[in-house]
């Protein structure tokens, strides 16, 4: 009876854990949304290794055409319509991030002397740091500013940085938008940063390795963008106005043909073609021999063929954000309202941007060549979602541990006529579900390693109440801003808790609270250490036996 006791509660916490696994997966993604020119996406991405699965995707023209006008002219109504968007999709991620479009943005790329990350993370800190090597970098104070390391050398004595700055309230009215919409901003990033990571996350090992293009074609803001041996650069196609109201035009065009429209596309493919030289002669890229074409407008077709043939010997290819994507059958018709496949580039670069809260080793992560978060509590944020994951997954094993205290004593007094002829009746049903219990433990083993010392260690629950009552009461004295990463029961030991808080005074709180809660024999032994802006701690506490 015993075995077949802890295989009842082991197929019970193999249900816990499968519970809990969506909730973390929850955690790990990001509901992406898309301002479009005239239309509003939401997206929820789950990206693997392997492949791409598209969870929801909702997307509708806006009844007000807001361009690239700022978000305080329509906030209220991008907001609604946000909300309206993510409720038709029926996204179930907690996380949700946006891009702001690039034209916000002050970026630029600097040459530095040579500088440890760690070095160079301290010196920016002053504001003035950033003047020494760019004078017009003058007046950063109100700004949210990030930098990236594109390329260190020592022997060289270099080291490339890509900066970005932005207003501090231009992050706000993103963040405000966002929460006006009943979603949680973690991420706020620039658009074309987005955009890159989409595309560099789709290409495979060997193409990660050789230079590629970007034409990015968007009212207001087009630009062409160069990765080269691990170097980003960007540069603007300086497309007059005149030329920027006809593009807009160029897609409602039935053919493009025509002096006038060959006229257009002489000029539009000369401005891009200056931009691909800058770059070339500027940062020593080599010029491409392919080209990827991403649009904001809702067709792309006409663009394709004002481009096509012009940029020299450089191919132009459009790019396809939805190839291998696996998009629900109910969702496909938002794909289908954009006669453009690479409407949806950024917006799926932004859903990688995953909070990595399962502890993943970041290989098996898709990668992305820049990583900037706008909001000033990134870090924390992250953390929070971390602590609040580890939350869940111990809450859901503490309530297995509880039943299955109960189901020892339940077991213990099964008659035992259920062994004989009623038990033999049951046994093809019981096999197809132990059968089904195997494979949960099989999917779910590393997880279930964790918890079986305390499975092993709390038999005796039926005669000692003592951990049973303390892990029923746990949950409860755990304060605010602090939370367990690891816990182990030993029967001679004792227990030992280890985890993370925001503050010292969390750790304190939580010990006076044990003691409140009169479950020890003797003061908890407590160890703690900083680490960054968390405190680590460890406490070794003796439990009082309770009958």
């Amino acid at each position: 009876m015993g075995v077949d006791c802890m295989s009842r509660a082991e197929a019970f916490l193999s249900g816990a854990v499968q519970i809990a696994g969506p909730l973390l997966r929850r955690q790990e993604r990001i509901v992406a949304v898309k301002l479009h020119p005239d239309a509003v996406s939401v997206v929820q991405l789950h990206p693997t290794v392997d492949d791409w699965e598209m969870d929801r995707l909702v997307s509708w023209s806006l009844e007000n055409a807001i361009g690239r006008s700022p978000v305080q002219d329509n906030f209220s109504y991008l907001a609604n319509q946000i909300a309206a968007a993510a409720e038709e999709a029926g996204v179930d991620g907690v996380d949700a991030g946006i891009s702001i479009p690039h034209s916000l943005f002050d970026v630029r790329i600097l040459q530095l002397p040579y500088m440890e990350e760690d070095e160079l993370a301290k010196e920016s800190e002053e504001p003035e740091f950033w003047e020494e090597f760019d004078p017009e970098l003058n007046n950063l104070i109100g700004k949210v500013v990030r930098f990236q390391i594109l390329y260190s050398n020592e022997g060289e004595n270099r080291t490339d940085v890509m900066i970005a700055c932005l207003p501090v309230g231009e992050v706000e009215r993103y963040r405000s938008l966002m929460l006006e919409a009943n979603l949680m901003p973690v991420f706020v990033e620039n658009e074309l940063f987005s955009l890159v990571n989409g595309i560099y996350a789709r290409m495979s090992t060997d193409e990660r390795f050789k230079p590629f293009f970007v034409l990015h074609l968007c009212p207001g803001n087009n630009q062409i963008i160069a990765h080269f041996r691990g170097r980003l650069y960007m540069h603007k196609i300086n497309i007059s106005d005149f030329d920027e109201a006809l593009l807009m035009e160029l897609e409602r065009v039935d053919e493009v043909e025509g002096d006038f429209w060959e006229e257009v596309a002489i000029r539009v493919s000369e401005q891009v073609k200056q931009a691909i030289s800058f770059l070339a002669e500027t940062y020593d890229v080599n010029r491409p021999d392919k080209i990827f074409l991403v649009s904001e407008y809702r067709e792309i077709e006409n663009f394709y063929f004002l481009l096509d043939n012009r940029l020299g010997t450089a191919r132009v290819n459009i790019y396809d954000a939805m190839q291998d994507v696996d998009v629900p059958n109910e969702h496909q018709k938002y794909v289908d309202f954009f006669a453009n496949p690479s409407i949806f580039t950024s917006a799926i670069g932004l859903a990688t941007q995953g909070l990595n809260v399962e502890g993943k080793a970041y290989i098996d992560l898709p990668r992305r060549l820049i990583s900037m978060n706008f909001l000033e509590d990134a870090p924390r944020i992250r953390r929070n979602r971390q602590l609040a994951a580890v939350n869940r997954i111990l809450s859901l094993a503490i309530m297995a541990v509880i039943l299955f205290s109960g189901t020892v004593l339940g077991v213990n007094t099964v008659p035992a006529y259920l062994q004989t002829r009623e038990a033999s009746a049951q046994y093809s049903a019981a096999e197809g579900a132990a059968r089904a219990e195997a494979l949960r433990r099989q999917i779910n083993e590393k997880k279930m390693t964790e918890v079986n010392s305390v499975i092993t260690n709390i038999r005796a629950n039926s005669a000692s109440r003592g951990y049973g009552v303390f892990l029923e009461k746990l949950p409860a004295l755990l304060p605010p801003g602090a939370e367990l990463q690891r816990l182990e029961i030993d029967e001679k030991e004792g227990v030992t808790m280890t985890g993370l808080a925001l503050e010292n005074t969390a750790i304190n709180q939580l010990k006076s609270n044990l003691r409140s809660a009169k479950l020890l024999r003797r003061d908890p032994k407590v160890e703690t250490e900083k680490d960054g802006d968390y405190w680590r701690f460890s406490m070794s506490l003796a439990l009082s036996r309770m009958q």
